[in-house]
């Protein structure tokens, strides 16, 4: 059984260093994602830092007690800063390094490094707040969406959960979880629960950062590079989506398309810089005079299109009014003076699950509208054109 839990002990480790230069090649090839450098050292620091219980009387050395235990203190810590910076913040390291100055200080009272009750209960109580932080700052960037964020969550806290147990069986337990003579399977149990977690926390903390790598790279694809708006192809998904979920259903909506008015002559006058930095503007004061549930699409070119869903046609009317009198108010400046332009707006509303694409197109030609009575207006559209079916052409374009 010693043996047992010798190969044990010597394979968890191979395999917590294998798995830090696991990350560590990852990070080699996506340099732009730090956490996995950072989560690459605690990994491979704590498996070599668990041999240290191969050392003979490991358990009464001073250096293994007080450095040991305040390097497996910083790998973890640092699982906890690479958690941080995964979450768009600053490492923490100053709190991590006190709380590892404090176990070594701790190690110089000779009550606490003679008790291994005292040792048992204090590391467990500094890791199991380590991980009930990591399972907080996972808890609490929820909002973004990713598949393996609510495992990793639970395998934290399980951690935590189990730091918890530990501190109250020290008294009792046979060794490593607590002060009684060591029994295998107790040490086998034991070594089976710190690699098993160490191991699942390892594969989701990877699966979290390539499913982010994934939902940027899909969202860099169906957003528009200049105005940040959402494009073309990202319209059609959503027509797409709300077809279905309006099948049937009564509930109002209004589309609005936004045609900066001009803007060939502004590209020709200004140069082409300026009329991209038009297109900035207009995208920035459209958004602060829009809904956060509102969908913006910028469809090509100075052409725009934003659905407002649950929005009545006085509604719709206000806003587009809204949006028209702000970009009529703004300027960007440029060497040859102030560059201004209008926007023409056609409206398009129902009651009804009628299609996103027959709005469209009901609303594409209220703004031909708008531009054939001199531009710089809302036009509603008529009610009769939410009875045409859109044309083929124009669907075309949009899916293209």
């Amino acid at each position: 059984m010693q043996l047992d839990s010798f190969t044990l002990l010597v394979a968890g480790s191979s395999l917590l260093i294998l798995l830090g230069g696991v990350f560590f090649v990852v990070w080699l090839r996506h340099r732009n994602t730090p956490e996995l450098l950072w989560w690459s050292f605690p990994f491979a620091a704590g498996g070599a830092a668990a041999l240290v219980y191969m050392l003979p009387h490991w358990d009464t050395d001073f250096t293994a007690i007080a450095i040991g235990n305040a390097a497996r203190l910083f790998a973890v810590g640092s699982l906890w800063q690479g958690i941080r910076v995964f979450e768009g913040r600053r490492p923490a390291l100053r709190r991590l390094l006190l709380l590892c100055l404090v176990w070594i200080g701790l190690c110089f009272i000779p009550a606490f490094v003679t008790s291994m009750v005292a040792r048992i209960v204090a590391a467990s109580l500094m890791i199991g707040a380590l991980a009930a932080m990591m399972a907080f700052e996972v808890w609490r960037h929820r909002d973004e969406t990713l598949a393996s964020r609510w495992p990793t969550f639970a395998v934290l806290a399980s951690f935590t959960v189990f730091m918890a147990i530990r501190v109250v069986a020290a008294p009792w337990a046979p060794f490593p979880f607590g002060v009684a003579p060591v029994d295998p399977i107790w040490l086998a149990v034991f070594l089976w629960l710190i690699f098993g977690h160490a191991t699942f926390a390892a594969v989701f903390f990877l699966a979290m950062t390539l499913e982010r790598r994934e939902a940027q790279q899909r969202s860099f694809a169906l957003s528009d590079p200049l105005t940040g708006l959402m494009n073309r192809r990202a319209f059609a998904d959503f027509a797409t989506r709300m077809n279905r979920r309006r099948a049937g259903i009564r509930s109002t909506m209004a589309l609005l398309v936004l045609d900066l008015d001009h803007f060939k002559s502004v590209n020709d006058r200004f140069g082409h810089e300026v009329g991209d930095r038009m297109l900035r503007s207009f995208a920035d004061v459209a958004e602060a005079n829009v809904r956060p549930s509102d969908q913006l699409f910028r469809m090509g070119g100075e052409e725009f299109c934003f659905v407002l869903p649950e929005t009545s046609l006085q509604e719709a009317i206000n806003v587009a009014e809204r949006i028209r009198n702000a970009v009529a108010a703004c300027t960007v400046e440029t060497a040859h003076g102030a560059a201004v332009a209008t926007v023409s707006i056609g409206i398009a509303a129902t009651q009804f699950a009628v299609d996103v694409e027959v709005l469209l197109a009901a609303a594409d030609a209220a703004v031909y509208e708008a531009k054939s009575r001199g531009r710089n207006r809302v036009v509603v559209a008529e009610p009769s054109t939410l009875r045409r079916l859109p044309d083929p052409g124009r669907t075309d374009r949009l899916s293209a």
